[in-house]
């Protein structure tokens, strides 16, 4: 077997392999995406803090790609998510994943203490690896999609746009909604543009639940990124009128025909309220955490 593992030497036969190793459920790793000229943008402008070189190891039989392993590395939290292990059939049984897995993880061992892997559940090889590298499965989420040539328009009343009037009470929310995540509530406000875009329900000058979306037409894809109601009005319908609203503001777009999410598994009200406005399940992933401490070489 005459194989060389080495940094990516071409940055678009790198996403056309991982495009189509990830159309394949047996293969698939969430959130890596399965069009290879969004992967593509996604690997040469907004992949890891990393430089693409020390970020992906790629395995090349001659001039074919046959494995892959990217680490999109946060270095303020110490974390990389893990794209892969990618890997052709025929070299699933050798020791191909093993070689690229350290050869990945030596480029940023000092700057990273935990990897994460989101794992399609049908994706038995790579789930077997994660934890024989020493990694504790932390949760399963589910994935769902809502498609535009299946949604029936609903005009939703008593929805509109953020103004700064409701900021403290917007901030409140999002921080007991969401008291450790990714966007805290000033990171929002500053994002918010054409295509990305907060919404709120009120009832007599009092905020209800909002809901935060971002558009990117340019790969079609729509984001429901945060909902959230408040307690006091819960079991309202609040909830179902945000999504229903901002399902809408996202079919807008020509380009946008269908737009996922993904939830915890055990949040089946989150569901069961995703799919009364017309999401459906897609595919579910497992979460697993290696601790720099666990890792297996």
């Amino acid at each position: 077997m005459n194989i060389v593992i080495e940094s990516p030497r071409n940055s678009k036969d790198l996403a056309a392999f991982l495009a189509e190793m990830n159309t394949q459920k047996s293969q698939h790793i969430g959130y890596c995406g399965d069009s290879k000229e969004e992967i593509y943008d996604t690997i040469t402008s907004d992949f890891s803090d990393l430089e693409l070189a020390k970020s992906f190891m790629v395995a090349y039989e001659k001039e074919d790609i046959v494995g892959a392993i990217g680490l999109d590395t946060d270095l303020e939290d110490r974390t990389a998510e893990v794209w892969g292990p990618f890997v052709s059939e025929a070299f699933i049984q050798t020791n191909l994943v093993n070689e690229l897995w350290e050869k990945v993880i030596a480029l940023s061992a000092s700057q990273v203490d935990q990897y994460n892997f989101f794992l399609n559940r049908e994706n038995v090889h790579a789930t077997e690896f994660s934890i024989l590298q020493g990694g504790k499965s932390t949760g399963q989420h589910t994935v769902l999609v809502a498609k535009k040539s299946e949604r029936v328009r609903v005009v939703e009343e008593g929805v509109i746009g953020y103004n700064s009037a409701y900021e403290e009470s917007f901030a409140e929310l999002h921080g007991q909604a969401f008291p450790s995540t990714y966007y805290s509530a000033q990171t929002i406000l500053g994002r918010l543009s054409k295509q990305n875009q907060l919404f709120i329900a009120t009832s007599e000058d009092q905020l209800t639940g909002y809901v935060y979306i971002e558009a990117d037409p340019r790969h079609g894809e729509g984001y429901i990124e945060y909902i959230a109601v408040s307690d006091r009005f819960r079991r309202q319908g609040i909830g179902k009128k945000l999504l229903s609203f901002a399902l809408d503001q996202l079919f807008r777009y020509e380009e946008i025909e269908d737009i996922s999410l993904c939830v915890e598994n055990g949040n089946e009200k989150a569901i069961k309220l995703y799919q009364a406005v017309g999401f459906r399940v897609k595919y579910e992933l497992i979460h697993v955490k290696i601790d720099k401490e666990a890792v297996v070489l």
